[in-house]
């Protein structure tokens, strides 16, 4: 590339900014209006087109973040804005056109690969867990799940890295159990495990100490603590997102020496995403 193209890409990056700054101060002074009521300790907001890259689900391999939205996958830096790695069809024509699959929801990356889950959306035949290998972000291997178990959609995955189980619910709105899979036996159906109570509308969970995590986009956007042993279910904080603003996808990265929960949620314009972060897990990694 030329020192003039560098010249003007420098410029064209630098005029699209200047034209977001209204929208970020917009987006910013509304979400002023709850943030009384809210727990994150620190929020990065995406204006315009990355946020559309960043609206469903979220995972980590320990120092990057990996976002979807309805057919993208990208990586960024650990500060969720800097792009260093982009599949912008990762949906291949093979599942779109045999299965009607158009939505990858949550993520869970486990061993070098990501998992997600992939819905042919509010059609609920094709239940499938896509697994993406985290260095290309391409689709290596995919899995269709039974629709009478799985009975509306697969919004979320995640995956236990002590032992690579997989686990999803039965329902996305109103799930009774919890549903388990070994991924290194072809994702075959390895236990179900009845909730203490429903959590509505999960959107994105992950692991951490053998325990699952999972956010909601449920009346308060709660984020709830489940036990893979026993099923019970805790909430851990309200959200307490803007009016008309989406609970999204979280995961969970080690920050000073401690576990901070990572979670998105589209405004109530849907002309940006928040990834906000919650010190609101117990414990110090020595």
């Amino acid at each position: 590339m030329s020192s003039f193209q560098i010249f003007v890409n420098k410029l064209v990056s630098v005029a699209f900014a200047v034209l977001l700054i209204p929208f970020s101060v917009l987006t910013h002074g509304i979400d002023l209006i709850s943030a009384g009521e809210r727990t994150d300790t620190a929020k990065t907001n995406i204006v315009g087109v990355g946020a559309y890259f960043r609206s469903q689900g979220i995972t980590t391999d320990g120092d990057t973040l990996f976002f979807s939205s309805k057919t993208t996958l990208i990586q960024t830096e650990a500060d969720a804005k800097t792009v260093i790695n982009a599949n912008y069809s990762a949906i291949p024509d093979e599942l779109a056109e045999k299965y009607g699959i158009k939505h990858i929801g949550g993520l869970s990356y486990y061993n070098g690969f990501i998992y997600a889950g992939l819905e042919d959306s509010k059609v609920w035949d094709y239940p499938i867990v896509g697994v993406y290998d985290a260095g290309t972000l391409e689709l290596v291997d995919y899995y269709i799940l039974d629709c009478e178990t799985v009975t509306r959609g697969l919004p979320w995955v995640c995956v236990n890295p002590e032992n690579g189980l997989l686990y999803c619910t039965d329902h996305s709105k109103q799930p009774t159990k919890l549903l388990v899979y070994n991924t290194a036996d072809g994702m075959k159906p390895a236990g179900e495990i009845p909730l203490s109570q429903t959590v509505a509308a999960i959107q994105g969970a992950e692991f951490y100490g053998g325990i699952i995590y999972a956010a909601s986009n449920d009346e308060t956007q709660a984020i709830y603590t489940i036990n893979p042993s026993d099923g019970s279910v805790e909430k851990l904080t309200d959200r307490c997102l803007t009016q008309f603003s989406e609970g999204e996808g979280m995961t969970i990265m080690i920050k000073g020496g401690k576990p901070v929960i990572i979670a998105m949620d589209m405004g109530p314009l849907f002309i940006n995403a928040f990834v906000r972060e919650y010190d609101v897990i117990e414990g110090v990694i020595k």
